[in-house]
């Protein structure tokens, strides 16, 4: 059942992707002017900004924005969250929805701690994410860095994403999108 969302969910936003990029945008992407700060492209728990806030104090929202061709899978196990959290996948036509922020260098290298990117569970990589408005930005994230599962995802983590994409302004089918998830997890559980 999860796949077959995951492929109707695909295909919503494979239009959306067309239409993104029908028109003609830079795509050289944007970079902070202030060098003490970089752009992070936050997509699973790190929308929520309370969460988020709790290891990066200075992150401060830019926009919403979208990653193309990728799109979430939970390929990680949280025994801590008790389930898969989210990780991207390169997929051609997909689309991820989040947000990005500024954040400090040396917020993000002890985030880099956090997130086990020493110990090679993760990978911080920079991405090219594009706005609402056509603008492109080179934005960090993190990814698995050797996928496993797919897991059925954490409801608390979903929670993080569902909370976090109200907040942000994320787009409602993307929400609809998570909302249906989580749905789909506590109806398995029953």
């Amino acid at each position: 059942m999860l796949k077959k969302f995951s492929i109707m969910f695909s295909a919503l936003f494979l239009m959306l992707n067309a239409q993104l990029f029908a028109a003609d945008f830079d795509t050289g992407g944007e970079n902070p002017t202030d060098d003490s700060v970089i752009y992070y492209f936050g997509y699973g728990s790190n929308l929520d900004e309370t969460y988020f806030k709790q290891w990066t104090p200075s992150a401060t929202r830019v926009t919403t924005a979208h990653l193309p061709n990728y799109e979430i899978q939970f390929r990680k196990y949280s025994t801590d969250l008790e389930g898969g959290i989210s990780s991207i996948v390169p997929t051609p036509g997909g689309l991820i929805e989040g947000v990005v922020y500024t954040i400090d260098k040396k917020e993000m290298e002890a985030l880099d701690i956090l997130e086990d990117v020493p110990l090679g569970i993760y990978n911080r990589e920079t991405f090219k994410v594009i706005s609402p408005e056509g603008k492109w930005y080179n934005a960090d994230l993190y990814y698995v860095a050797t996928p496993k599962g797919p897991y059925t995802p954490s409801l608390k983590y979903l929670g993080y994403m569902i909370k976090g994409a109200k907040a942000q302004g994320i787009n409602q089918p993307w929400i609809d999108h998570l909302e249906a998830l989580r749905d789909e997890v506590l109806k398995a559980k029953e």
